[in-house]
């Protein structure tokens, strides 16, 4: 009587007579990715084993969200939760005994009064919240639920942001690498004073091979005129002065080929070092642009977003606390419990005997 009928008496009498009325609204939402696999049964299950994660280390951080004081505090910037959880309708035992509660103590009760769980297999989390009132509740899962997209968005924005922004400082480390080959090619140009070396060395060498085979003509219509005019021939002068001056403009034009103490090899090798350098350059630029156009696609591709699977419900009728429930399952555990005590005390008194 005193330890079974009399503790279940009272938790009956307590939930039939003065147990306060909680309503729970329900809603369920899908955390995804762009482009992944529908989730649900096998789908879902191989994506887990073959590494497709579809957004489901994003759920997963969505429920470890909810369930976390972050989101508590997310809450209370927008609905009062102590007033919620201390209504008039509510009892003594289960509202919120203090007006202004400490943060951890506040997150146990809101530990009680709301549940997110989340299937691997469907990828789907459910949220339920209890409340004194209907309207409460739903409240709270919107506004929950609203938390949780902002968390998404800000994942989503995040990898973006990340996968974007490497690409972009490799278009950068390509831009400058470009403007710089620009810049040596441009001071190599002005202070050798040609445009193209490579042209202006093959116009000088072709011009000297024009003047050598001028002069060996030259020379040889002398030989040719010695072998039958006088030494003092006015035609083997001219010949003379003409193999003279094509001698020294082949002089010039060979001294004109070098610049300094560089010569003309020389220049040649670093107009195309240079040349070389701006072509690997360009090229780099337009791999590293190329890049940040498929970085952006991989960002779209990655984006994961929250959907409403089941909107936050306003319940009609009160689903908690469980009365009946509550006390068949004291009953039993009481009686079972005061069976192995009878048995102890009935072992130990035959023992004793």
């Amino acid at each position: 009587m005193l330890l079974v009928l009399l503790p279940t008496l009272l938790v009956g009498t307590y939930y039939a007579t003065y147990a306060a009325d909680l309503y729970e609204s329900e809603s369920r939402i899908l955390v995804r990715g762009r482009g992944a696999p529908a989730a649900g049964g096998a789908g879902g299950i191989v994506a887990a084993v073959t590494g497709g994660r579809g957004g489901m280390d994003e759920a997963r951080a969505v429920a470890a969200y909810i369930d976390s004081l972050d989101a508590l505090a997310g809450l209370r910037r927008s609905l009062d939760l102590v007033a919620i959880w201390r209504r008039p309708e509510a009892d003594l035992v289960s509202r919120l005994t203090s007006e202004e509660p400490a943060a951890e103590r506040l997150l146990r009760y809101y530990r009680r009064r709301v549940t997110v769980s989340y299937d691997i297999e469907t990828n789907i989390t459910t949220l339920r919240v209890l409340a004194y009132r209907p309207g409460d509740a739903r409240d709270i899962a919107e506004a929950l639920i609203v938390l949780s997209e902002n968390l998404v968005n800000r994942f989503s924005a995040r990898t973006a942001a990340d996968t974007i922004r490497v690409a972009r400082e490799e278009v950068e480390i390509a831009e400058r690498r470009v403007t710089a080959a620009r810049d040596a090619l441009n001071n190599f140009r002005e202070r050798e004073q040609a445009l193209d070396p490579t042209r202006s060395a093959g116009a000088a060498v072709e011009n000297v091979s024009r003047l050598e085979a001028l002069l060996a003509q030259t020379r040889a219509e002398l030989q040719e005129k010695r072998a039958f005019m006088r030494p003092d021939n006015p035609q083997i002068q001219v010949l003379n002065n003409r193999i003279a001056a094509l001698v020294a403009q082949v002089g010039a034009e060979r001294a004109r080929s070098t610049r300094g103490e560089e010569g003309l090899t020389q220049q040649l090798s670093g107009y195309e070092r240079l040349q070389l350098e701006r072509e690997f350059a360009e090229k780099q630029l337009t791999s590293a642009i190329s890049s940040l156009e498929n970085a952006r696609a991989d960002a779209q591709r990655q984006a994961v977003f929250l959907m409403r699977v089941v909107e936050p419900n306003l319940p009609e009728r009160a689903s908690h606390p469980r009365g009946r429930f509550n006390t068949l399952t004291i009953f039993a555990g009481l009686t079972i419990l005061f069976g192995i005590g009878w048995l102890m005390v009935a072992g130990a008194r035959e023992h004793a005997s």
